[in-house]
């Protein structure tokens, strides 16, 4: 069965979440962080999607992002993507390794409630793998600093692909790493600002809270979520990883994933609200698919329904007369 395709509507808030094919290349080391602030800006100075919070876990990312323009936010995953594909690639000596699965899913989410568990969800992520005990102490990239210390920007170095050189593989210590990165930070003299929006919610569900109140409820999931994970580890004798075995995990560590989770077109614990929204999206895939027919027929100006990625237009004709096309053939 086909993955239902990508929908973004306008003034919506969603979820973001794209993984990598393999390994878990995105350590918690001075150069990857380098690298992930700078794909974040780059991709977000060159299309300004708001976003709301994000964490880049070993193997994928989540971000929560309003929608304003959908084009927007296909462009921005598009660039991120590349950015950080190419960096990958570079440091481990290869050329033209797809790095990230194809696409990304992008559920809406619906109620304010879902809001907030999802915004506890992304921040609570390292703490659900085990990779940390408080979101506060993961050593990966993520908004939780800014969000926790009211910080809306972030000034980062530009890390552009010709920068970087394969790097050492396997374990190595932090001073190397610390290197690395020195050595890479030092060629950048480009800075560019990260901005997060983190009450940019309030256009998709306005005078539904207070973004003072919403906050503070996205902290406290956050903290309970971190109380029942620690509750897990005592029960079932799970340790967590040493300052040493986080700061000095390969970048070539060899990983698949063993759970991939079915793309949805929206995240709300409201059925009767989620079974409207479905029908809802049918009947915009029935509009898609008759201005589609109609194009085969070669009516062009049939519009295509907002939220929805139309095909490349059909071609109806070769435009090139046929002697001309066999003219340029003979030459």
């Amino acid at each position: 069965m086909s993955r239902p395709p990508r929908i973004l509507l306008p003034h919506t808030v969603v979820m973001l979440t794209s993984r990598v094919q393999q390994g878990l290349p995105f350590v918690c080391a001075p150069l990857m962080d380098l690298i992930l602030w700078s794909a974040l800006a780059v991709a977000q100075n060159l299309y300004p999607v708001k976003v709301i919070a994000f964490v880049v876990m070993g193997n994928h990312i989540h971000l929560i992002v309003l929608v304003e323009d959908p084009t927007m936010v296909e462009s921005f995953m598009e660039r991120f993507k590349c950015e950080t594909a190419h960096s990958i690639n570079r440091l481990l000596g290869r050329r033209q390794v797809t790095v990230w699965c194809e696409g990304y899913d992008s559920p809406v989410i619906l109620t304010i409630d879902d809001l907030v568990e999802k915004l506890a969800y992304v921040y609570a992520n390292p703490v659900r793998a085990h990779r940390c005990a408080s979101i506060g102490d993961y050593q990966g990239v993520s908004s939780w600093k800014m969000f926790s210390s009211e910080q809306t920007s972030r000034e980062v170095k530009r890390i552009r692909r010709t920068f970087l050189v394969p790097i050492a593989m396997g374990k190595v210590s932090w001073a190397v790493r610390q290197q690395e990165a020195s050595i890479v930070e030092n060629q950048a003299t480009e800075t560019l600002t990260f901005k997060l929006n983190p009450n940019a919610w309030t256009a998709a569900f306005p005078s539904q809270s207070s973004p003072e109140i919403l906050n503070a409820r996205v902290v406290r999931r956050v903290k309970e979520i971190e109380t029942e994970m620690a509750t897990m580890r005592e029960r079932e004798r799970i340790s967590l990883p040493s300052e040493l075995e986080v700061t000095s995990q390969p970048i070539d560590a060899p990983y698949s994933p063993k759970k991939f989770g079915r793309r949805m077109w929206c995240i709300c614990g409201d059925i009767p609200l989620r079974t409207a929204f479905i029908s809802f999206i049918k009947g915009l895939r029935e509009k898609a698919r008759k201005a589609r027919l109609e194009w085969l027929q070669g009516n062009l100006r049939m519009p295509f329904p907002v939220g929805l990625f139309p095909p490349a237009y059909p071609m109806l004709a070769n435009v090139l007369p046929a002697y001309f096309r066999r003219s340029l053939f003979v030459m």
